[in-house]
């Protein structure tokens, strides 16, 4: 069963990805449509010759594409990419070249050659710009002081110039001798936008910003198609303006989208490796968050614990004495509290050193809790004090299990540094309540009741 699902799986994943192309492909060649249908059913001597609309959307095509020559310089000056920097230039060479097709649209009967020559001219310088790009796609950035440099722009903005004097020099010429240049401008821009998109297939270039671009080139090798086709002012014309008007939003989209995202076309990433990187980051902040927790775990436990003895400390004791006060006065059940100290341990420290001195608390720790209820709390307050904490124990009670620990202290035989230690502990008991209202008067007389078991020779437990 799980391997026809897996081969289900494949055979499922083959076709969307078969489908999820063909799609591709069927709207990179959507314009293809309209060619042919104006080709094969309109009249092609239907003209629409509208001076103000050609300049009003020759203005936009300017605006749009200074505005992507601009994005498109910010993307390049943050990431470096050597492609944006081309891509940039061809934009630029599109706004400055196409200009004067705008500014001639209400002189053209008085040369249709140079009012036409700026379109395919422009789009040629475009399409090579670009086709470089591609290029130099995945080359390594260029380092800060080249993107500073001003030389390219400027060596770049006199080439187009000087392309454009050329061009209009072309455009004095009888329109019989300069309609063949103006038809190779327009195939040379096909062919260029046709090879851009080999060459993508060749290097498998499949970023989801790349695939936007491939379709842009698509789109700008269909209209010049048309423009060949077209004539002046004819609807196959003005198509050709509008295939390339979609192929160019369809490529600022995606230079706007890398601008709002990596600054570059050849960082973004696809669908499956964001989906795949979102994995491993999920992963990656469960494990930290796991760390962080466990750390702080640690932390608290630390912050709470006896390093040595791995009993309660004092902070642990007030904390739990803050509840079990409270408690014990609302519901009127007995607390009580002991107070442990060691009898002569400064004595075992000199005579064997702090080491033994520690194995006997160690020791002495373990042999308490075993006496203990799981309720009860052992805290080691000072070097040999502890202090232990009983709810629902009267002062009876308190002294009964007192007796037991000071007894089983007693008896302990601690193995440290190859020698046998024994210990004593003195012992005072109080009860909340009788002997304090708080845990601080609580402490005081357990306290003084124990430097009591002190003074009457130690190794004994003082109730009152």
């Amino acid at each position: 069963m799980q391997d026809h699902d897996g081969e289900a799986g494949w055979l499922i994943q083959g076709l969307t990805r078969a489908y999820h192309r063909l799609l591709l492909v069927i709207f990179a060649l959507m314009p293809l449509l309209a060619i042919a249908y104006l080709q094969g059913f309109q009249d092609p001597q239907l003209r629409f010759e509208h001076h103000g609309f050609h300049e009003l959307a020759i203005g936009v095509a300017i605006a749009l594409s200074a505005f992507a020559t601009y994005v498109t310089w910010r993307c390049y000056r943050a990431s470096g990419e050597v492609f944006l920097r081309w891509l940039t230039l061809g934009f630029l060479g599109f706004t400055l070249i196409y200009l004067p097709h705008g500014l001639l649209t209400r002189h053209v009967h008085e040369g249709l050659a140079l009012f036409l020559i700026f379109g395919p001219a422009s789009r040629l310088v475009m399409a090579a710009c670009f086709f470089i790009a591609l290029l130099r796609y995945g080359a390594l950035p260029d380092a800060q002081p080249v993107r500073d440099r001003a030389r390219f722009w400027l060596v770049g903005v006199l080439l187009f110039l000087f392309i454009t004097v050329v061009a209009g020099a072309i455009g004095q010429l009888p329109w019989q001798q300069a309609r063949p240049v103006l038809l190779g401008l327009e195939v040379g821009a096909m062919g260029l936008s046709l090879a851009g998109i080999l060459l993508m297939a060749l290097r498998r270039i499949r970023s989801p910003l790349m695939t936007v671009y491939m379709i842009s080139l698509a789109f700008f090798a269909q209209s010049s198609l048309s423009f060949l086709l077209a004539s002046p002012w004819n609807h196959q014309w003005w198509l050709g303006h509008g295939i390339f008007a979609a192929g160019f939003f369809l490529l600022s989209y995606g230079i706007v989208q890398a601008f709002r995202t990596t600054r570059s076309f050849s960082t973004v990433y696809s669908q499956v490796d964001m989906m795949a990187q979102l994995r491993e980051q999920q992963a990656w902040t469960q494990e930290a968050l796991l760390q962080v927790q466990e750390a702080n775990r640690k932390l608290s436990e630390q912050a709470s614990t006896d390093a040595l003895t791995g009993v309660a400390n004092r902070r642990q004791l007030l904390e739990r004495s803050d509840m079990e006060v409270p408690r014990a006065v609302r519901n009127g059940v007995p607390l009580s509290l002991l107070c442990l100290d060691l009898d002569h341990f400064k004595d075992i420290n000199d005579a064997y050193g702090h080491q033994a001195g520690d194995e006997v608390l160690k020791h002495v720790a373990t042999q308490i809790q075993e006496t203990l209820r799981p309720t009860d709390l052992l805290a080691r307050v000072g070097g040999e004090e502890f202090h232990i904490l009983l709810p629902d124990t009267d002062l009876a009670g308190a002294g009964e299990a007192a007796e037991r620990i000071r007894a089983g202290i007693e008896a302990l035989e601690i193995p440290a540094l190859g020698v046998i230690l024994r210990v004593t502990a003195s012992v005072g008991c109080a009860q909340l309540g009788p002997d304090g209202a708080d845990m601080k008067s609580l402490t005081h007389t357990a306290d003084e009741r124990l430097y009591q078991a002190k003074a009457l020779g130690r190794n004994r437990v003082v109730m009152a």
